[in-house]
């Protein structure tokens, strides 16, 4: 028996081949269409904010682990001291030794923590270093929603003339002749920071949202509440804010306008 498609003649054949040829160029050209107009592309992730330095030069900082005072042997200081030093390294012209490092010549020199102003110079010296964060941990608490509570200081290395490497002896005098303001010797810790991170906290969530913009796809179903549910994320998030609050510190000290105007507006509801 002859079948139906043996019968067909040749011409009709090529015929019923390029028509289906056509259509299935149509259909993967409709398929391209609806990808498209569905939101098929790569999730948008706008660009998140960093850090201005407030030093016109290059400078080298060091971070000492943190002391644990949390009651909670869960609270890593060393941990918490990477995170400083991941964030510091995102800032244009400082950079950070490695924590590693600082580790080594801490046990080097017997020291085993950074508790007064004799330790903390001491181990500027031995780093080299421009800049030293010390601080402790005040508050763990990993479970939804998570709470860390940091203190962080700032010291800072003496100069040859007997001034202080993170002071800008040129932008100081500058300042206080223009606006004839008597200048100021700051005492050592230059500055410090210090606050409970508590995500049950509106204000904590807000600075979190804001956080989370630039590092997770504005499509994301989970958004910022990611970083509630790991608190790997939520210590980089915490550390984040340390280190915005202590810069935004040293622009102050420093007398120079902070070069972001939103940052500002928020710091005034804090």
């Amino acid at each position: 028996m002859t079948s139906e498609k043996a019968m067909q003649p040749p011409h009709l054949s090529r015929r019923l081949s390029r028509r289906s040829v056509g259509r299935a160029a149509a259909l993967m050209m409709l398929l391209v269409g609806v990808m498209a107009a569905t939101g098929c592309q790569q999730p948008r992730i706008e660009q998140p904010r960093v850090f201005p330095s407030p030093y016109p030069g290059p400078k080298l900082w060091a971070v000492a682990p943190l002391r644990n005072d949390s009651g909670t042997s869960l609270a890593d200081g060393i941990n918490f001291a990477e995170q400083l030093s991941q964030q510091i390294q995102q800032v244009p012209g400082i950079d950070v030794l490695p924590l590693n490092r600082v580790i080594e010549v801490m046990e080097l020199s017997e020291m085993r923590g950074v508790y007064t102003l004799d330790d903390a110079m001491k181990l500027i010296d031995e780093l080299e270093v421009d800049g030293l964060l010390v601080g402790t941990l005040t508050a763990w608490d990993p479970y939804e929603p998570p709470v860390i509570g940091v203190t962080v200081q700032l010291y800072s290395r003496r100069s040859a003339d007997g001034g202080l490497a993170l002071d800008d002896a040129r932008r100081l005098s500058a300042a206080a002749t223009e606006n004839n303001l008597t200048v100021q010797r700051f005492e050592q810790p230059l500055n410090s920071t210090s606050h409970h991170y508590d995500a049950a906290n509106g204000a904590v969530l807000r600075d979190l949202k804001g956080y989370a913009t630039g590092r997770v796809p504005l499509e994301s179903p989970s958004g910022a509440r990611r970083y509630l549910l790991s608190m790997d994320l939520y210590t980089e998030f915490v550390a984040h804010e340390v280190m915005r609050r202590l810069f935004r510190a040293e622009w102050d000290r420093l007398q120079l306008r902070h070069p972001s105007a939103a940052d500002a507006e928020e710091d005034s509801k804090e």
